[in-house]
């Protein structure tokens, strides 16, 4: 895959977040998931931080490949899924569609931003990622791969939420 079906991947999970969000009435924002601790609204939020993270993630792995795996050995799992809990939770009382637009707008922009700035020498570079991160994440991974992720990452979230209608 190059940057350009990249870049499309990127714009067409945009465009799908949107339209998840202007699918879902704002009252419902407060509905519990299948997830006991978040609501609907938490998951839709949840999913704007992903491109964000990533993009982190693809840049320490482009210039920092040392650190990132190194991070990603001895950073305990269970703090990492407790940050990303928390970010998560209790934010359907404060989100709005209009918010959550702009805040993955902004997301969308900064993964966008990062793609331009990778060579396409650089999609390959590679670590090791735990399983016990992010599982469909185990394994060797690559820039390419994390910025496919971002289209992963919110098609599992959508999944849930499409079967909540």
């Amino acid at each position: 895959m190059n940057k350009k079906e990249i870049e499309q991947g990127l714009d067409e999970t945009h465009r799908r977040f949107v339209e998840l969000v202007n699918s879902i009435p704002e009252e419902n924002y407060s509905l519990p998931t299948d997830n006991p601790t978040w609501t609907v609204g938490d998951i839709l939020f949840h999913i704007t931080l992903g491109p964000r993270a990533i993009a982190l993630e693809i840049w320490m792995l482009t210039h920092a490949p040392g650190l990132f795996g190194f991070a990603m050995r001895h950073f305990p799992s269970r703090f990492f899924n407790s940050v990303n809990a928390w970010f998560g939770r209790g934010r359907s009382r404060r989100v709005s569609r209009q918010g959550l637009l702009k805040a993955y707008g902004k997301a969308h922009t900064v993964i966008k931003s990062e793609l331009r700035r990778t060579r396409e020498e650089d999609l390959v570079k590679s670590v090791v990622y735990p399983p016990d991160f992010v599982s469909a994440l185990a394994g060797e991974v690559t820039p390419e791969r994390l910025f496919r992720f971002v289209t992963g990452h919110f098609e599992e979230h959508e999944a849930a939420l499409r079967l909540r209608r």
